[in-house]
């Protein structure tokens, strides 16, 4: 069975049941083409820029990437290109004044080099694949704490219920694959619907202040299968 992505998630939610029973059918098919990390390449350029600027906290990097895509606009020989690359600039510009330091710890961050290997997590024997933008640890009162950050687009953005799904998602990649070393701080395992500039962190999932639908929709994937 082909990876469960983010973006299949979200549109099994929202399709009608033929819609939903032909996603199954799709995921059971065998294919090439490398899942992509909650957005795809579409949207590759604003989602890597915003993932620079997330380290150095540096609105320079967004102003500079969107100067790049505008001169690509000009030379675009494609609407679909062209459309792809203003879409593009449009975050980058929503997010220039951004304050990056609401969704990390104010503390020293050691950014850790991710596995591709262990980007699987497996819910009910599904294979959904969680693959963050940043996974860091920093130490706070002497407990050496993890977190990540995952910026996600999907045309229209999310709903806030989705984009929890995604937040429930990465908080148990996470879990499988940093506990025995770190405590994952709930604060900071964000998900970041880059569409919208919402963002939701573990913790009101945590106390059910909102709820994350994962779990109801991995069960009506595998009714499918």
């Amino acid at each position: 069975m082909n990876k469960i992505t983010v973006t299949d998630l979200v549109d099994f939610i929202r399709k009608t049941s033929r819609g939903r029973q032909t996603l199954i059918n799709n995921l059971k098919t065998p294919k090439e083409k490398t899942p992509d990390d909650g957005g795809g390449n579409y949207w590759i350029s604003a989602l890597s820029c915003l993932a620079k600027a997330f380290v150095d906290n540096s609105q320079n990097i967004i102003g500079g990437k969107i100067d790049e895509l505008i001169d690509k606009i000009e030379y675009a020989k494609t609407k679909k290109a062209k459309d792809m690359y203003q879409g593009n600039i449009n975050i980058l510009q929503d997010f220039e004044e951004y304050d990056f330091t609401a969704i990390k710890p104010n503390a020293k961050l050691v950014f850790i080099k991710k596995n591709k290997a262990k980007s699987i997590v497996d819910i009910k024997n599904l294979p959904l694949y969680a693959m963050p933008h940043h996974v860091f640890s920093f130490e706070e009162n002497e407990i050496q704490k993890i977190g990540a950050v995952w910026f996600v687009a999907k045309k229209g953005g999310f709903k806030i219920e989705e984009l929890a799904m995604v937040t429930d998602l990465l908080f148990r990649y996470l879990d499988i694959n940093y506990t025995n070393k770190y405590e994952i701080d709930m604060n900071y395992c964000v998900a970041v619907d880059v569409n919208s500039l919402n963002h939701i962190s573990y913790t009101p999932i945590s106390t059910t202040a909102i709820k994350s639908p994962l779990m109801q929709t991995v069960n009506e994937m595998k009714v499918l299968m």
